[in-house]
């Protein structure tokens, strides 16, 4: 049975994430845990680990037995919140940092985000098609705009668009940086209400809608988390490494607390409990009032984790120049990838979005370097 090779794929994730580990000397701390370079590495990490979600899903979801993949069907939020929380850090840190940050802001952050979504959704279109896909007439502006998701794992770079935007006109318009701060937390979770209020997608086939379903919102507030993080950081810090131990048990306490609350709201009602008449909306409230502090919590163990052990090699460096390349890509082979094999069909999946990414990846960079300079006339 394929399953019993699925071992092979968290072995690789073990690899990938702890070549090269570098423990702090003792009494000292590792201060590049969160740099840039650090951060990026860990997201190309992160991009693997959820692409094992999204194949672990696709098995599942076919009826078939996920063996030890099963973990990874419900796990996936933890590794986009980490995507949302370095984005609300970098967002601050760079705000925080860098003089008249937000004069070149909407020049060099938008293409940057931009830039990727319309290649790879092209991209996304017309590998469909040459898979077989049969667009329809009125299908083709909507999908090659975005404005419905033909590939709606894209979902990601709609939000942190509007969540960027956000970012900008809070931060431009409020000079006092704990009431913008205060202020932005609040516009993040009239998102996320917003978002739930909408509940599903039932009347498109991919169900592109934006803002429908709970992919859209319940990581969301790991972005605010990330700016709160940025803002008192020296402060925060200071204090996980004054009760460090204390701290790191608390935090991996809790982590498992809130991780068996939230499965057992998703295996008794979850996000999906809905029907005509019953939209499901306390019981939506209700998983995602355990899920959050889920995430969160994970995210603040990596933290108080990485305070004294160092990750970062070449592997999660290359993987994180194409993180979010090859977030926006996979999908593409895990719907058409014509192997039947699931070992072979995860690995395939995963050398076929590498080399894709890495082709996209060198095309947007061109791009967004033609944009800025124009940009910058």
């Amino acid at each position: 049975m394929a399953k019993e090779y699925f071992f092979v794929f968290y072995s690789a994730l073990a690899v990938i994430l702890l070549i090269d580990v570098r423990p702090a000397a003792k009494g000292m701390w590792r201060e590049d845990a969160l740099s840039l370079k650090t951060s990026k590495g860990v997201l190309g990490f992160c991009a693997v680990a959820i692409m094992l979600h999204h194949m672990s899903q696709t098995i599942y979801f076919a009826k078939e037995d996920p063996g030890i993949l099963l973990f990874m069907v419900d796990i996936g939020v933890c590794f986009v919140g980490m995507f949302f929380f370095f984005s609300g850090y970098g967002l601050y840190t760079s705000l925080r940092d860098k003089p008249d940050y937000l004069k070149g802001f909407l020049r060099n952050r938008l293409p940057a985000i931009l830039v990727p979504f319309y290649v790879c959704n092209l991209t996304f279109i017309i590998g469909s098609c040459l898979w077989g896909y049969k667009l329809q007439g009125k299908e083709f502006l909507p999908y090659l705009t975005g404005v419905i998701l033909m590939n709606n794992q894209m979902w990601y770079v709609v939000e942190i668009f509007f969540l960027y935007l956000l970012f900008y006109i809070v931060f431009r318009l409020i000079k006092n940086r704990d009431a913008a701060c205060i202020v932005y937390g609040v516009c993040v979770a009239l998102m996320i209400a917003f978002s739930l209020y909408l509940g599903h997608d039932t009347t498109t086939p991919t169900q592109g809608l934006w803002f429908h379903g709970e992919w859209w919102y319940n990581t969301t507030f790991l972005m605010f988390l990330g700016v709160l993080f940025a803002r008192w950081e020296k402060q925060i810090l200071g204090l996980i490494r004054k009760i460090y131990g204390f701290a790191l048990i608390l935090s991996l306490l809790l982590t498992a607390f809130f991780y068996s609350r939230t499965m057992y709201m998703l295996q008794t009602s979850g996000y999906w409990y809905e029907w005509e008449g019953h939209p499901g909306y306390r019981e939506k409230w209700q998983t995602l009032a355990v899920q959050t502090p889920f995430v969160a919590f994970v995210v603040l163990t990596f933290i108080i984790v990485t305070q004294k052990i160092g990750l970062g090699n070449k592997i999660m460096d290359f993987l994180g120049s194409i993180a979010l390349e090859l977030y926006l890509i996979h999908n593409l082979f895990l719907l058409y990838m014509p192997i039947r094999n699931r070992v072979w069909y995860i690995a395939a999946c995963y050398a076929a979005s590498i080399a894709a990414a890495v082709v996209l990846h060198r095309a947007d960079q061109k791009l967004i370097g033609l944009l800025r300079r124009i940009g910058g006339k």
